[in-house]
């Protein structure tokens, strides 16, 4: 029976259409789950010619088509010494998926056809290296590799059962060798299966592992099965000796007793408990559950000895702490940026040293809830690692009790802004609610954050034209309020362009709030010439 491709657009719509659940919804959920794209990003979409690397390079470009482009992208294919026919079919596939491919050569194949030890693993890090030169080459930030959900916890295995170790595929990487570079894995919650059957339904044929070493192997099984079957098509008695099969029918065998096995693998890496771990690594220092063992709940114990300490001297030791992460110069530019803040109240502990100490302190949960407690605090800073802390949250409930209580000091739109609790974005619908509460409230930064929300978590899949009229309902006089509106409506131009720009035609905005989004709009990479020279034209003047 012979097999006919269905056209590129019928392709292209069954992504968005029947696989809709099973493909983009999960590669949407990683790209900002996991935060792999970033305004300005310039990512090379690596296409080996197989089923994963075809089908991220076509959900790349679907996501440009959904007014996505805050980025660009390059399909950067390397030909590492494939025979001519395998060439030609990566080539012929490509140019069927309307996927304009970049390729160039190399010979690693050549440089590895000679290695009796690990070739693959050889091969793997050599391809790696060209990639990342090439895509540098090309003005490339990000790398993207095709690596999906069945890889991720089939490595979860393979590191217990083989390595002695704990540990998975990230879902992104700075890359070691290449300063600037970045790894990401979009297709990090796609299974497998569901892209096999994505494939079969447009009738693609792609390539699998197409190395000389690859095909020794299967020449050499083809050989066997004839001499003990003398039948070229029985290859039943030919075990795979690669360890990543025998995973796949581990998984797979498990699967049978129990559904659930392959999420619950994935889990595993999500709701690690230190407290409940022998030993862990850290930037490859060694630590051992004995070495904290005795030393108790609080910031204050050590070397086995335990007293009580009150409320301030929590207070004191955590500003003595953050008084020796200050850097003055820091202290003095962050000033100029939040000049409603007395600068003697700012301490100047950079952002990212103030996150690690918030993740250290955390681990002190009696000690961390009674510097919670004691609102408002002395310093800026001490009000940002507050809200770092809110940030550790897992229960919804808790998270929103906390933030009732910190934002009613939040004094400025820096401490404001910083504070991004993960749990509010995986409870949509219960955050609703409050949202509505915060921005009635009339209080200027319960209203700025309830804006700040309804930008971050609802212009992409629960976006609903009713929470836009919400944010253009909001009157107000406060400078900061209607900063953050305006950022609210440059933000849906580049996201939600044909809804959020009835607003400005419409003149539903104050005029300072409509001109200021006009303004950041066409400050923003996301939004095409054009379209900022229409946007021009709706000044008020």
């Amino acid at each position: 029976m012979v097999r006919i491709m269905k056209t590129t657009k019928e392709i292209e719509l069954s992504i968005i259409k029947k696989f809709k659940k099973k493909i983009w919804r999960p590669f949407t959920k990683a790209i900002n789950e996991y935060e792999l794209i970033e305004d300005g990003d310039k990512i090379a979409i690596c296409i080996s010619g197989g089923k994963d690397s075809m089908l991220m390079a076509k959900l790349f470009q679907e996501l440009e088509r959904h007014g996505k482009k805050n980025f660009d992208v390059v399909f950067l294919s390397m030909n590492p010494g494939y025979n001519e026919k395998n060439k030609q079919r990566i080539i012929d596939n490509a140019k069927h998926l309307n996927i304009p491919l970049t390729m160039f050569e190399s010979d690693i194949f050549d440089a590895v056809s000679t290695v009796d030890d690990s070739p693959c693993y050889l091969c793997a890090r050599m391809r790696r290296g060209h990639l990342y030169n090439k895509a540098k080459e090309l003005g490339c930030n990000k790398i993207a590799l095709g690596h999906h959900f069945d890889d991720v916890i089939e490595t979860i295995l393979m590191g217990m059962l083989y390595s002695g170790q704990f540990q998975t595929m990230m879902p992104k990487l700075h890359s070691t060798n290449f300063e600037g570079m970045e790894l990401i894995r979009p297709l990090y919650l796609i299974r497998e299966n569901d892209i096999i059957h994505w494939a079969s339904y447009n009738e693609l044929e792609f390539l699998r592992c197409a190395c000389r070493f690859t095909e020794q192997i299967e020449e050499e099984k083809r050989q066997k099965a004839i001499k003990e079957s003398g039948n070229v098509d029985d290859m039943s008695n030919i075990e795979s000796s690669s360890k990543r099969k025998e995973i796949k029918d581990l998984i797979a065998s498990l699967h049978e007793v129990n559904p659930f096995v392959e999420k619950n693998i994935f889990r595993s890496v999500e709701n690690v408990n230190l407290k409940t771990i022998i030993a862990y690594k850290d930037d490859g220092v060694t630590h051992h559950f004995l070495d904290t063992y005795h030393d108790g709940d609080s910031l204050f114990y050590g070397s086995g000895i335990s007293q009580k300490f009150d409320g301030q001297d929590i207070i004191d030791k955590v500003q003595t702490d953050l008084k020796e992460l200050a850097d003055e110069k820091y202290k003095d530019f962050h000033a100029n940026l939040i000049p409603e803040v007395d600068k003697d109240r700012i301490i100047g502990v950079r952002t990212p040293e103030l996150r690690k100490y918030a993740t250290q302190f955390a681990k002190h949960e009696k000690d961390a809830l009674t510097f919670k407690k004691h609102l408002p605090h002395d310093y800026y800073d001490e009000m940002n690692l507050h809200g770092f802390l809110i940030e550790k949250n897992k229960d919804f409930d808790t998270c929103i009790n906390e933030l009732d209580d910190f934002l009613e000091y939040v004094d400025n739109w820096a401490t404001c802004d910083c504070t991004n609790p993960k749990v509010l974005g995986k409870c949509k619908d219960k955050l609703v609610p409050h949202i509505d509460r915060w921005i009635d409230s009339n209080k200027t930064y319960y209203v700025r954050y309830a804006m700040k929300l309804l930008m971050t978590h609802y212009l992409d899949e629960d976006y609903s034209i009713d929470y836009m009229y919400k944010v253009a309902g909001v009157e107000s006089d406060e400078y900061y309020v209607n900063m953050m509106q305006a950022w609210y409506f440059a933000t849906a131009l580049a996201k939600q362009y044909d809804d959020a720009v009835t607003f400005l035609t419409e003149k539903r905005l104050s005029k300072w709030v409509h001109n200021k989004t006009i303004q950041k709009a066409v400050e923003s990479n996301r939004i095409d010439k054009d379209t900022k020279d229409y946007l021009r034209t709706l000044r008020i003047k």
